[in-house]
């Protein structure tokens, strides 16, 4: 061996050594040792909150529950962006008769400053008819200790209507 190489060689046992202790440390970042059921409980807890408000008709509540730079994506429609728009699209779907909702959270994964939830929605009248069948996925985000949408996207389980 070259006495040159050695300096060569000795670099990249040490980076390999380094490497390969990385690897085999546990983690020590508390935010990837997440409890995903402790998770499901907070976003269960977010979502009757949420429920609250349409139970209300306060679109203006239901925006501020988002984050500042959410997007809301509907089914055949272009994303509604920021709080002001959703605002402006709640209220619209609260004028359409909507009076309560429900919630059901199937699937929570995350780990620390953001979850994605899987989940199943049914949107009422007045009158208690069931008039929206979605699934959704949320992806939630902490802002100042608290989960709030960030990006929200459903689409229904009920067929299309038949073409006339």
């Amino acid at each position: 061996m070259k006495t040159n190489q050695v300096p060569l060689m000795l670099g990249a046992l040490a980076a390999t050594l380094l490497f390969t202790a990385s690897c085999n440390s546990p983690a020590k970042d508390s935010a990837l040792t997440v409890d995903n059921a402790t998770l499901k409980k907070e976003i269960e807890a977010a979502n009757i909150e949420f429920a609250g408000f349409i139970a209300k008709g306060d679109s203006v509540g239901m925006a501020n529950f988002y984050t500042e730079d959410a997007k809301l994506m509907f089914a055949n429609a272009p994303a509604i962006v920021g709080r002001k728009n959703i605002q402006t699209a709640i209220h619209n779907v609260l004028g359409s008769g909507i009076a309560k909702a429900e919630f059901t959270a199937i699937d929570v994964w995350g780990t620390g400053d953001f979850v994605s939830e899987e989940g199943q929605s049914s949107l009422f009248d007045k009158a208690g008819t069931q008039v929206v069948k979605d699934k959704y996925i949320v992806l939630w985000k902490k802002e100042a200790g608290k989960w709030r949408p960030f990006r929200d996207i459903s689409n229904s389980d009920l067929p299309l209507p038949a073409a006339k």
